[in-house]
């Protein structure tokens, strides 16, 4: 009988915010909890691309009951005591993520397709927002069927249960510091014997990472995330220690590996050398040389030193990322919605239809007059990221360390 009573208060708590109408706007929020709410997901979660704080309320005069998804556990503290201090009594079901008792303490994850399709929501039918690469660690937030996961650049998205191999967090670990083969052409394959003629495991792309099991003869054999083995041409990748070793972050060498990815097709959320939005291909190229940006045009905006372009171009270096999009006005701040790498000469090259390059110079054949005029600002990346920042790279990056 005393188990009985609270499960019967329970249900009709439940009952009576059910019965009360749901939430869906804030027009519908008593104005203190409206302002309270707002606050927090200001604070906590202002870019729900790398953090969330979704939450729905149900309400019957003083009761409340919350529901939805945060990453932030002092978000949802605060909320509470604010609820607590404006005298609501509330039935707590608000989820903080990475939800481990859903997931059993398997709040980690290794991508194991040669290029992930990360989705907005759980469902093969949804808008793809980014992808990743093959061994590239994942934190996993929540499981609806597919995984909610958030990936080295901290963006937030859903994978269907197929492209990410399920760990633990030792196991990752165990992942991360074994010895890694890294991909380095655009496109190849994992064979099942050192033969090219032998059925192939997977295709392959720049940048996927594999473990490094042994050599045999003009291959190296590696490892799968998920425990398959195969073969790998040595033509085609490199031992990582080899590969950090000759590594080079100068803007010459990241405009030469930009400049080999000339032609391949324009891909909305693209980040592989398989299809390339225009802020992909800016990820896509520095991570080559194990830098480590924000995903978006509008992230990567604010991403380095500021710079008002001169009319005539000539306080930009090869490099600079640039912005295109809505101008500011009086009442309103700049919308970035495109971004590009200036290579010198009033040139720059960019993902837009396909990778190629551009001028804004009216007398040169290559001249846009498009993206001239819808021209924003640069952002310096290199060198000032290695001056003024830490450099984001597999080495400093948490996941690639957990």
């Amino acid at each position: 009988m005393k188990k009985f009573i609270p499960l019967l208060s329970l249900f009709l708590f439940a009952s009576i915010s059910l019965m009360a109408s749901e939430v869906i706007g804030d027009k519908d929020i008593p104005a203190d909890v409206a302002q309270l709410s707002a606050s927090l997901k200001q604070h906590y979660a202002p870019d729900k691309r790398v953090a969330l704080f979704d939450v729905a309320y149900s309400f019957s005069g003083k009761k409340v009951m919350l529901r939805g998804v945060t990453t932030s556990p002092e978000a949802k503290a605060e909320l509470l005591k604010g609820l607590a201090k404006a005298n609501y009594e509330v039935m707590d079901c608000l989820k903080v993520l990475p939800d481990e008792a859903e997931l059993k303490n398997l709040t980690y994850g290794i991508v194991n397709l040669s290029v992930c399709n990360l989705r907005v929501d759980p469902d093969f039918s949804a808008e793809m927002t980014t992808q990743g690469l093959m061994g590239m660690p994942v934190r996993v937030l929540q499981h609806d069927g597919w995984y909610r996961i958030q990936t080295p650049d901290n963006y937030i998205a859903w994978v269907h249960r197929d492209g990410i191999h399920m760990v633990t967090k030792d196991e990752l670990h165990a992942w991360n510091t074994a010895e890694k083969i890294i991909v380095t052409s655009h496109y190849s394959f994992v064979y099942s014997k050192p033969d090219t003629h032998s059925q192939s495991i997977s295709d392959v792309v720049a940048g996927d990472r594999l473990k490094w099991e042994g050599t045999k003869g003009t291959f190296y054999k590696v490892g799968y995330p998920d425990g398959r083995t195969g073969y790998i041409l040595k033509s085609v990748s490199m031992p990582e220690d080899k590969w950090r070793a000759g590594l080079k972050q100068d803007a010459a060498s990241i405009i030469a590996t930009a400049r080999t990815l000339i032609g391949v097709p324009y891909l909305w959320a693209g980040t592989s050398s398989k299809g390339l939005d225009c802020s992909g291909f800016m990820r896509t190229i520095l991570f080559m040389h194990d830098i480590i940006i924000p995903r978006d045009a509008s992230q990567q905006a604010y991403t380095g030193k500021h710079i008002d372009i001169a009319p005539d171009f000539s306080n930009l270096e090869p490099g600079d990322l640039i912005f295109f999009g809505r101008k500011a006005t009086a009442d309103r701040k700049e919308r970035v919605v495109h971004v590009g790498m200036y290579i010198g000469n009033k040139r720059f090259i960019h993902s837009q239809g396909r990778v190629h390059i551009s001028s804004f110079d009216p007398a040169d054949e290559l001249f846009d007059e498009y993206n001239l005029g819808r021209l924003l600002f640069a952002a310096r990346v290199l060198p000032y990221i290695n001056e003024e920042a830490p450099l984001n790279t597999t080495l400093t990056n948490p996941y690639y360390k957990w």
